[in-house]
C-alpha cells in the first residue's frame, strides 16, 4: 500500500469516528501491513493527541471555531497535523499536498485552499 492509500484509509477512519465510535474493520480489509502500520500510527496519534491537534487548528482559525469547520476538512486536517507534529517521517511539502489532494477528491471546491492555508499556518507557528 502506498503511504497516500495509508493516509487516504487514516482519514476515513478518523471522519467515520466522528459520527461513529465503534471500529470499522471493513476499511483495514485491503490494506497491506506496510501501510497498516503506517494507518495505525496516524490512529494512535489521533486518540493521544486529539485535544492537542484541535487547539492546533482552532488557533489558525480567523472568524469562526472548529465547530463549524466541514467534518472532511477537519478529518483531513487532523491526518496532516499528526504527520506534520508527532510522526515526522515525510517532508513538510509531500504532507501537504496529499492533504490538498485529499480536499480535491473528498470535499468542497474551495477546501483545498482552505486546507493549504491552515497547514501553511500552521508550519509557520512551527518556527
Amino acid at each position: 500500500m502506498k503511504r497516500a492509500d495509508a493516509r487516504e484509509l487514516a482519514f476515513k477512519t478518523i471522519y467515520s469516528k466522528f459520527f461513529n465510535h465503534e471500529e470499522d474493520d471493513e476499511l483495514f480489509n485491503n490494506a497491506d501491513q506496510k501501510g497498516l502500520e503506517f494507518t495505525k500510527n496516524i490512529l494512535t496519534n489521533f486518540a493521544s493527541h486529539y485535544t492537542d491537534i484541535n487547539d492546533i487548528i482552532n488557533s489558525t482559525l480567523k472568524g469562526y471555531t472548529i465547530d463549524r469547520l466541514n467534518k472532511v476538512d477537519l478529518a483531513i486536517l487532523v491526518v496532516a497535523i499528526i504527520e506534520l507534529k508527532y510522526i515526522k517521517e515525510n517532508p513538510k511539502e509531500v504532507i501537504v499536498n496529499e492533504a490538498v489532494n485529499l480536499a480535491k477528491k473528498y470535499s468542497t471546491e474551495k477546501s483545498p485552499k482552505f486546507i493549504n492555508g491552515v497547514l501553511a499556518d500552521v508550519i509557520k507557528g512551527e518556527k
